[in-house]
């Protein structure tokens, strides 16, 4: 097998007490061609001693104050050299062997340009809350059911997706992936799933999906009307590809 290089991006912010498992789970892929980048808005906590503990593991880190966490991924993206990219946050941890998954995929499918797998959401102890079993990316379901139905634990990108459409957009703080996802859908990129289950999704009480979700419905409202088009009967768009997609997770076997 050939080792294309990966770049792992990690903005962090005040999650020291997960901050090491997620570097671990990391450096634990045993992967010989990893570019790994730590990008930590200023923590107060034990964030930076974390960070430093792994400095020598490390491609480049920094901890200084930021606009947030698409900001702190786009400082990350510039720096990237990899073939491959990968966004884990710093309270998610990727499970083992998952970039050499990734790599046999995209050796298979050399016309894909990013994939997702399955994902498990877990809690602060690592223990197993549910599993998501997810049906392929499909654009029309993103753009009119306005939701994000992939984590980008368990996720990798080739880097010419973010040659051709950019970076996260930095105006947004909870919807950025959602959006990410739309504008790689409307450029044509070829997205693919993997059943398996790459990443681990960490629901905890600081969590931004707990803290905000008013303002995430907020964003994803207002990405929303960026993308969808102007069509008579725009609720019944809705409840259809609501209905479209449930209809696909059952006969795929999502529920089982």
């Amino acid at each position: 097998m050939d080792f294309p290089k990966f770049t792992i991006i990690t903005p962090s912010f005040n999650q020291g007490v997960f901050l090491e498992a997620t570097i671990t789970s990391v450096l634990a892929q045993n992967y010989p061609n990893l570019e790994y980048f730590v990008i930590d808005g200023g923590s107060t906590d034990s964030s930076a001693d974390i960070i430093k503990k792994y400095s020598n593991q490390i491609a480049f880190w920094v901890s200084e104050k930021d606009r947030g966490q698409s900001h702190a991924f786009n400082k990350g993206l510039q720096k990237a050299t990899g073939e491959i990219v990968g966004w884990i946050n710093s309270d998610d941890i990727y499970y083992d062997g998952v970039f050499e998954e990734a790599v046999a995929f995209f050796e298979d499918h050399p016309d894909v340009d990013f994939v997702f797998s399955d994902y498990k959401f877990i809690d602060e102890n690592d223990i197993l809350i549910k599993t998501r079993k997810e049906i392929p990316f499909d654009y029309e379901i993103y753009r009119w059911t306005k939701n994000c139905y992939h984590a980008n634990c368990a996720g990798f990108f080739r880097k010419r997706c973010f040659d051709r459409v950019g970076g996260l957009r930095e105006d947004l703080q909870f919807g950025m992936d959602y959006e990410l996802y739309l504008r790689f859908g409307k450029a044509g990129l070829k997205s693919a799933h993997k059943s398996s289950f790459w990443g681990g999704y960490r629901l905890h009480s600081m969590s931004k999906t707990i803290l905000a979700s008013a303002k995430q419905k907020m964003d994803a409202e207002t990405i929303y009307k960026e993308y969808s088009e102007e069509k008579k009967f725009k609720a019944l768009w809705i409840l259809y590809y609501k209905l479209f997609r449930l209809g696909k997770k059952l006969l795929s076997g999502c529920y089982w």
